[in-house]
């Protein structure tokens, strides 16, 4: 059984062992409400979902007790399931409806096309609109933040405006696009966009694609020539060895992104000259082979084991591995393991991606705020505040939460004692109500 105090400190567990402890983890969720937050005499209704090109996905909305609020809030990730995100609670209570909403790539980023579930936000606001909210707050957590910023970006935009075709070549439909704006964006734990989080991860010691285990021994942040240290000891990495291994992160998204776009060309061009009544040719079956690329070492930043890069208050390792960092970047469960060559281009790749916080932040002319859990094992304070400093309004804050891990437990050995998700829903209930009347 749960006591509150359990609710919101991050449990302290042994680390798994590598080679010993099993990769294959059960997967839960760290985003979820318990069903007893929910404010007595609350409404849930479950809404199906159906894009403007037909694809289905499906969300929870939310609406409190008493009269009917005019103002909702929008959670929604990418491939993340956020339709009972933890913050829903705070914001009933406060007055305002919240919806949750699930994309077309839930729990499956293999074919994730941002330009794509971008038309599933659309659509999931568009059917808010219709039922008479008149103010949207846009609350984006995590990978969550680069998608919603993303739509903002292109919603605010005149219609012919719009980016007209992803980083992967095909047509965006932006520009037929009902895509309403959003009132006030608010960023979560964001990091920089799941491609930049990508490239900051690429181990640049793989020197083939086709043989993930061939490792340049001069760029392995494992190799205690190059300062690493037994996990989870610090590690220590010199300024012009790290350096070096950035810019070999670069070189190898380079060579992904040249990868990916001849395996799309050759698709498309297998597909244009084969011959439809000669199907038993190799050329038949290769026109019908959706091109997809075998991706490993994707968990392999520095800052995972040494903390005088980019400090903050996290402990060593990654939300994106249990345990050591190589558990993530080689065990079934790491990030981009198996991808669609134009999942690549528009979701995963730091240098094609366009659906980054990082990018969309510039464009973002309404008011912003950010909330910076300083315990994150992956995005940074002094990242976060150069993105935010990027935002083009005079109406925006930052806050940041001590001690708060990603998903806002707060992390075993924190010197204070609070709730960082109780708080951060003080935050953003304090922050909306000086901006917005919920009814």
């Amino acid at each position: 059984m749960r006591t509150s105090h359990s609710r919101y400190r991050l449990p302290e567990l042994p680390i798994p062992e590598l080679f010993v402890a099993p990769e294959r983890v059960k997967r839960g969720s760290v985003n979820a409400y318990w069903v007893d937050q929910l404010p007595e005499g609350a409404q849930r209704e479950f809404v199906d979902i159906t894009a403007s090109d037909g694809a289905f996905s499906f969300g929870l909305l939310h609406l409190p007790p008493g009269p009917r609020p005019k103002a909702v809030a929008v959670f929604m990730h990418p491939r993340e399931n956020q339709s009972r995100h933890y913050l829903g609670p705070y914001l009933l209570r406060a007055g305002y409806a919240v919806w949750g909403q699930t994309s077309r790539a839930l729990n499956n980023d293999s074919d994730m096309v941002h330009e794509e579930v971008v038309l599933d936000t659309a659509a999931g606001i568009r059917m808010l609109k219709e039922r008479g909210f008149e103010k949207v707050v846009l609350v984006g957590n995590s990978g969550g933040t680069s998608l919603l910023s993303y739509y903002q970006w292109q919603a605010s935009l005149p219609p012919g405006q719009r980016h007209t075709r992803g980083p992967h070549g095909q047509p965006t439909r932006f520009a037929q696009e009902d895509m309403p704006s959003a009132d006030f964006p608010v960023a979560l734990a964001p990091h920089a966009g799941e491609g930049i989080i990508m490239l900051n991860m690429l181990d640049p010691a793989v020197a083939d694609e086709s043989n993930p285990t061939a490792i340049d021994p001069a760029l392995d942040m494992f190799n205690p020539a190059n300062g690493y240290r037994p996990f989870p000891e610090p590690s220590t990495y010199g300024l012009e060895w790290l350096a070096a291994y950035r810019a070999g992160q670069r070189a190898r998204a380079r060579r992904l992104d040249v990868s990916a776009r001849t395996l799309i060309a050759d698709y498309e061009e297998t597909r244009r000259v084969v011959d439809r009544d000669d199907l038993g040719s190799p050329l038949a079956r290769r026109a019908l082979m959706s091109p997809y690329l075998s991706i490993y070492g994707t968990v392999a930043n520095p800052a995972h084991t040494d903390p005088t890069i980019h400090p903050n208050h996290r402990a060593p390792g990654s939300i994106f591995a249990s345990g050591h960092p190589l558990r993530g970047g080689y065990g079934p469960h790491a990030l981009g393991r198996v991808l669609t060559a134009r999942a690549w281009l528009s979701t995963w790749s730091g240098l094609s991606a366009r659906a980054e916080w990082a990018r969309a932040a510039e464009h973002i002319d309404v008011p912003t705020l950010v909330v910076a859990p300083l315990g994150d094992t992956d995005a940074y304070p002094e990242e976060q505040r150069e993105i935010f400093s990027r935002v083009p309004v005079a109406d925006k804050e930052f806050v940041t939460l001590d001690h708060a891990h990603h998903y806002l437990f707060l992390l075993p050995d924190a010197p204070v004692d609070y709730d960082p998700r109780e708080k951060a829903g003080e935050i953003v209930t304090k922050w909306l109500a000086e901006r917005v009347s919920a009814s």
